[in-house]
C-alpha cells in the first residue's frame, strides 16, 4: 500500500519546475531565430519609398511591418534573455563558445544590413514627422534588449577569445543602432522659409 506521505512527496516532485541548463545549441538556435527575423525585415525596409513611407500615419506601407517585426525580435530576445538568466551553466568548451560567438556575429552582420538600409531610407523623410518617433522608439527598445542579450552571452562564454569576439560585435551593433536612432530622432518638420515679394 502507498502511504499518503509518498503520494504527497511524489506530487510535489512532479509539479516542481524543472530548471535545466541551456545548451550551446539552444543558444545558437535562439540567436539564429533572431537572425532570421531580422533578415525577413530587409525586403520591407528596401521597399520604403518617399511615397509609401508616410503611409505609416494610416497604418499602411512597409513601416508597420517593420515595427511589428522589431517588436517580435524584442519579444523573442526577451525570452532568450530569460532562458539565459535561468541557465546556471557556462559555456566552457572552445567549440561551443565558437558556435555561440559565430551565431552572434552572423546576427550582428544581418542586423547591421537592416539598420543600414533604414539609415539610408531616413534621408527620404526629413520633413515627415510621423515616421521618426515610432521608428526611433522601436530602435531604442531593440537596442536595450540586444545589449542585454549580448551581456548575457559575454557572461555565459568562458573562453576569452570568443568573449572578446562577442564584445567587439556587440559594440559594433550598438554603434549602428545608435546611428539609426539618431537618424530617426532627427526627423522633424522643417519650416518652409517664405519670402515676401512686393
Amino acid at each position: 500500500m502507498v502511504s499518503l506521505r509518498t503520494l504527497a512527496v511524489s506530487a510535489v516532485a512532479f509539479t516542481a519546475p524543472l530548471v535545466s541548463a541551456l545548451t550551446a545549441t539552444q543558444i545558437v538556435n535562439n540567436i539564429q531565430s533572431l537572425t532570421s527575423k531580422s533578415q525577413a525585415l530587409q525586403a520591407p525596409a528596401q521597399s520604403i519609398t518617399i511615397l509609401n513611407g508616410p503611409l505609416l500615419a494610416v497604418g499602411l506601407g512597409p513601416f508597420p511591418q517593420i515595427l511589428t517585426g522589431f517588436t517580435d525580435i524584442v519579444d523573442n530576445a526577451k525570452t532568450a534573455h530569460a532562458q539565459m538568466q535561468s541557465s546556471p551553466e557556462h559555456i566552457t568548451t572552445a567549440a561551443d563558445a565558437t558556435a555561440v560567438a559565430n551565431a552572434f556575429r552572423e546576427f550582428v552582420r544581418v542586423h547591421q544590413v537592416l539598420l543600414n538600409i533604414l539609415i539610408g531610407k531616413a534621408g527620404l523623410f526629413q520633413t515627415v514627422l510621423v515616421i521618426g518617433a515610432p521608428v526611433a522608439s522601436a530602435l531604442q527598445s531593440l537596442e536595450a534588449i540586444v545589449d542585454t542579450v549580448a551581456f548575457n552571452l559575454i557572461d555565459l562564454v568562458d573562453p576569452a577569445t570568443q568573449k572578446n569576439q562577442i564584445t567587439g560585435d556587440a559594440k559594433a551593433l550598438s554603434n549602428t543602432i545608435g546611428i539609426a536612432i539618431k537618424a530617426y530622432e532627427g526627423l522633424t518638420v522643417q519650416k518652409v522659409k517664405r519670402e515676401f515679394r512686393a
